[in-house]
This record gives structure tokens, sequence and C-alpha cells, in this order.
């Protein structure tokens, strides 16, 4: 019994220590959003569209990543389009962007640029300052519409996750 207990916790505690050193060889460490109330209207080097086709409603808007002169920010989503206004965006996509959450991305007191993601997105801010051309990842989260529960997406009833179905 004894024995049984002991060698329980040497398995904990090399499972602990395998996942420490998971989190270490990631991208780099994630960095706090900063929600704020609007996206200021500057001078962007960059402003890339994240173009969701297969998304419900049809055709939509995942979210816009606006990037300020000489940062380097870089996105993880499959589909980015480069756009150089608002002004680009259709109707519908316009009124869905007053919707969004909206965050800086910032380390520190500096701000590199900032990101509006839909609603049933969620998106985490990474900075790994030895990768030069990409310094802050904005790492997208697409809601799973196959698992009720756990996201709020999806439609009917459903098991599983944190809170079960409806």
């Amino acid at each position: 019994m004894k024995k049984t207990i002991s060698t329980s916790i040497v398995f904990a505690v090399s499972g602990l220590i395998l996942f420490a050193l998971a989190g270490c060889a990631s991208f780099g460490t994630v960095i706090a959003k900063h929600e704020v109330k609007e996206i200021p209207a500057l001078p962007y080097e960059r402003i890339i569209r994240l173009y969701n086709p297969e998304g419900v409603p049809d055709k939509t808007l995942a979210g816009i990543v606006f990037i300020k002169k000489g940062a380097k920010v870089c996105t993880d989503f499959a589909r980015e389009v480069n756009i150089a206004s608002l002004d680009e965006l259709d109707s519908v996509e316009r009124q869905t962007y007053t919707r969004f959450s909206k965050y800086a991305i910032k380390s520190g007191e500096e701000i590199f640029g900032y990101v509006a993601i839909a609603y049933d997105y969620r998106v985490n801010l990474w900075e790994n300052l030895k990768d030069e051309n990409c310094q802050y990842k904005v790492q997208i989260v697409i809601p799973n519409t196959e698992v009720k529960g756990t996201t709020g997406a999806g439609v009917g009833f459903g098991f599983g996750g944190f809170g079960g179905g409806f």
C-alpha cells in the first residue's frame, strides 16, 4: 500500500514537471489583454481582416487586427486579408464590427496595435521578443460549434463541457 502511494506521488510530480516544461517551450509568454472602448483612428501600418467564410451567419468577419508602424505583430488565423481601411468592409461587417470586443496589444506602457474580435471568438496575446518577425502574436480561438455548453456557440441541446447543454 505504501509503495502504491509513493509511486502515485512520483508519477504526479513527474506529470507536473512535464507540463511545466511544455509550457516553457511554447511560443512565448501570454500577455494581459487590455480591453478598450474604441480603437483610435490612427494611421496604421497594416490592418488585417480576419475573414471566416464558413462562419455562422454565412461569410462572417472573425475580427480585425490594427498594427502600428514598426510593430512586429502577426496572427495565427488562416484567412488574413490586408485592407487599407474599415471602408473596405461591407455594410453587414461594419455593423457587426461595432459589437466586437476590442483589446490593445500592449506590453508595459507601449501599445503595438489593437485587435477587435467577434463575440463568440476568443483571443490570446503572446510575446516572444526572440522572434524578429513576430514579437507579438494574436492567437484566435475559434468557437467549437459541435460542443455545446463550453463556448456558448451552437444550436440545440447537448451535453458536456462546463455547465452542460442547452
